[in-house]
């Protein structure tokens, strides 16, 4: 019989692994304030990109508020339901003329904030906007415009696969024929060493978050995510299909905000005795190395939401338990030796 030694689950491993999860994701607000001169031209939700926009000629004295309040999280999300959240205004008049907020915070510069399915705000000032006219006696234009964009939280994945080894083939009594045989007359035990191989893990920046810079005018940035990740890569050797060692773990780290996308997970493996005194000659044995790649995923840097464990690789090596053919000639000689002295002194 052909022993076989094979290395599976490398392309659907990462197949599987660089695959983000396509989901819609959206927001939605409620309307608290939207005077003339303001509109929501993708609506307040749910929408993946809320736009409120204010633009009119403001008569003397007089003020256009808007304001959305609250706003959350609808759907979407990454494999945990996280989203990155991207809040810009822009205002084209200066001093109190025109005027916003975001998260309560006046004439904010771009915020980028993780969330999650089902997260809010709420607040008067979370995103809102005024358009004054100061003069007495003359109208005004005024123009002010902001902008909540919400993405997906990238997943990491592996960019290349582990391929694990083992020291088997050392242990082979037989090279002349295919596969592995070892000869327990020779090796009572098997001492073997296994181990995951490297990889390396990524996780991918978020392209295409619009940033107002004027009215109606965007440009497209991109941002890290802004929740934490945490890699592992963990080995298991099992025989005959029973788990008997695990390994330590290798890992690797993203923090909310890092612009980092590759880092690299180092090999793990262990040591383990195979004892072939319960086997016969004849019997076949299969060993397996399988590497998982686990994902732990963070809430921002607060709290893990959870986390999943995928294979990356499988190692399958088989051997055949067997006397060595010199061994059995030996024997053979041996016995038929005895007989004929056994004869003689008869």
């Amino acid at each position: 019989m052909r022993r076989m030694s094979r290395l599976t689950g490398l392309i659907a491993g990462i197949a599987l692994l660089g695959t983000a999860v396509s989901t819609a994701q959206r927001v939605e607000g409620g309307v608290a304030q939207l005077d003339s001169g303001w509109s929501l031209p993708n609506g307040a939700g749910p929408t993946q990109h809320i736009r409120l926009r204010g633009d009119q000629s403001v008569p003397p004295r007089h003020a256009r508020h808007a304001r959305l309040d609250p706003i959350w999280v609808v759907d979407g999300g990454d494999a945990f339901g996280r989203v990155s959240t991207y809040w810009t205004g822009w205002e084209g008049n200066g001093g109190d003329r025109a005027e916003y907020w975001l998260l309560g915070v006046y004439k904010s510069g771009p915020q980028q904030v993780g969330a999650k399915v089902g997260d809010s705000w709420s607040g008067f000032s979370i995103f809102r906007g005024r358009m004054w006219n100061e003069q007495y006696l003359s109208f005004q234009r005024r123009r002010v415009e902001l902008s909540l964009y919400v993405a997906n939280a990238p997943m990491p994945g592996l960019s290349s696969s582990p391929t694990p080894t083992t020291n088997l083939a050392n242990f082979d009594s037989d090279s002349a024929t295919p596969g592995i045989q070892i000869d327990k007359n020779i090796y009572s035990t098997v001492t073997l060493t296994w181990a995951t191989g490297s990889a390396v893990a990524f996780r991918n920046l978020i392209p295409g978050n619009p940033r107002v810079v004027e009215l109606d005018s965007y440009v497209y940035d991109t941002l890290p995510s802004p929740h934490q990740d945490v890699v592992y890569l963990r080995g298991v050797l099992r025989i005959n299909g029973v788990q008997v060692q695990t390994s330590g773990d290798s890992s690797a780290t993203w923090n909310a905000f890092d612009t980092t996308v590759n880092r690299g997970l180092g090999s793990v493996g262990n040591t383990f005795t195979i004892d072939l005194s319960p086997y016969n000659v004849g019997d076949i044995v299969t060993v397996e190395v399988i590497a998982y790649f686990v994902h732990e995923a963070w809430y921002r840097n607060d709290y893990v939401l959870g986390s999943r464990t995928v294979v990356a690789a499988t190692l399958t090596q088989q051997f055949e338990v067997i006397p060595e053919p010199a061994s059995l000639i030996a024997l053979g000689t041996g016995l038929v030796s005895l007989l004929a002295l056994r004869r003689r002194r008869k």
